[in-house]
């Protein structure tokens, strides 16, 4: 249940300077439209090793520079390409920054880092900076963030231990496993403590606002390591639509699926005399009675739905999810600012439970259903929560919930969306023939 973290890292570069100055460590909020993102100042008698630091790679909001002949550096781009670029910034410069005007950029190519002085053929000969005026001597130091190096780099990072190598390498499925749990500790336990305690502590309004929050915390848990999926759902989605490798689907889904049955199986265990209480009888479990407790964890319909009633409603509130999700990502659109694609999500279950939660529970995600209905399985709950309604936990949590997924995110990217990643956008075969060689927007 969460928006695809957008693959690409921002680029940077950061030049120091060994020339006294002002009090400017940060300019990044300098009016106008400037080449870097930070410049701190070193004293003479420093030398430059003793204060360097390699630093996260941040751009901040509405920060770019095109360099002649490249792509443009910002937010959401990455150079393409292995050549190295340097950006030179004098003390004049820094000046003219602060009163916001706009300065073209100055690029120096690999060779000689140190002192820029007159004479020295540093600058790229282009036809826009050619002839530009040579500056005063200053002392540029220089280090580069290349992101096609970062996993190189955090190979070389592990610790050395069998643990965090076993952690490291299955990072993405231990993430999905740990958030998926905690959405299910959080949905699981809101239904048991709003149902078994004969509604005096809790409603179906707390029950939407609990599943909300298992999203939110689910999605903290693990965004910034597998992308907070937490919903096969979703991963599917994004394969189709975002490129997000199918390779990784199957462990993914399985991911998710044990998350889902280990958070309940910790729920059922927490709640075990409460159950026992309610049911009417030691480890008495049962479903489709009044006493029953089944549908705590797994999802069911109303008497009253007929089958492909309950398959259209899944489909329909499924769509709605995954539409919004690639709304709120959507970096052309009105994308979630950081750090609050959680609290957003809660927003977006509470919605939709509020609004189309009735029916089936709104099961939204096949791990939700399928891991707490194994889940129960385990805790001695009768086989007919398999065979209800002609298998109804195959067709309406599972399919109804991807078809949804998948028909969301096609109507989003058909009249929405317009990134190239979608294979909406794609040129299709007979242009491919036709504009060989053109660019396709």
């Amino acid at each position: 249940m969460e928006a695809h973290h957008t693959p690409h890292e921002p680029v940077h570069e950061e030049i120091r300077f060994q020339e006294p100055r002002s009090d400017i460590n940060d300019i990044s909020s300098v009016a106008g439209n400037h080449p870097i993102h930070t410049v701190r100042s070193l004293s003479v008698d420093r030398r430059p090793s003793q204060d360097i630091q390699r630093r996260p790679s941040m751009v901040a909001a509405g920060i770019s520079s095109t360099l002649p002949g490249h792509n443009v550096i910002g937010p959401g781009h990455r150079t393409q390409g292995p050549q190295i670029q340097y950006i030179l910034v004098t003390p004049d410069m820094l000046e003219q920054m602060q009163h916001g005007q706009t300065l073209p950029s100055h690029t120096v190519w690999p060779g000689t880092a140190g002192q820029i002085t007159p004479g020295q053929t540093t600058a790229h000969p282009t036809p826009k900076n050619s002839s530009l005026p040579v500056h005063k001597p200053s002392s540029v130091e220089h280090f580069e963030h290349h992101p096609e190096m970062e996993m190189e780099q955090a190979d070389i990072r592990i610790p050395a231990n069998p643990i965090a190598r076993l952690r490291h390498k299955y990072k993405d499925y231990i993430g999905e496993f740990i958030g998926t749990m905690v959405l299910i500790l959080f949905g699981n336990g809101v239904n048991c403590q709003a149902v078994l305690s004969g509604w005096t502590q809790g409603q179906y309004l707390s029950i939407s606002f609990g599943w909300g929050i298992g999203v939110m915390f689910g999605v903290y848990v693990c965004g910034g390591v597998s992308g907070g999926h937490i919903n096969p759902a979703v991963t599917i989605a994004l394969a189709a639509f975002r490129g997000f490798p199918w390779r990784k689907v199957p462990g993914y889904f399985l991911a998710q699926t044990l998350g889902a049955c280990v958070g309940s199986c910790l729920v059922q265990g927490n709640y075990h005399a409460l159950l026992n209480k309610f049911e009417g009888g030691y480890n008495v479990r049962t479903f489709g009675l009044e006493t029953s407790t089944g549908a705590l964890f797994f999802t069911n319909t109303q008497p009253y739905m007929t089958n492909i009633g309950a398959f259209f409603s899944e489909v329909l509130a499924t769509a709605v999810l995954m539409g919004l999700i690639l709304c709120l990502s959507d970096q052309n659109n009105n994308p979630i600012p950081n750090g609050m694609n959680g609290l957003v999500l809660l927003w977006l279950i509470v919605g939709i439970g509020a609004a189309l939660g009735t029916e089936t529970a709104y099961c939204l995600n096949p791990a939700r259903d399928l891991g707490p209905r194994i889940a129960c399985a385990m805790f001695g709950y009768p086989k007919v929560i398999w065979t209800y309604r002609n298998c109804y936990w195959i067709y309406t949590p599972i399919i109804a919930t991807i078809l949804g997924s998948l028909i969301g995110a096609f109507s989003y990217d058909l009249f929405i969306f317009s990134g190239e990643e979608s294979p909406i956008n794609q040129p299709w075969r007979k242009e491919k023939r036709e504009k060989s060689g053109v660019t396709h927007v």
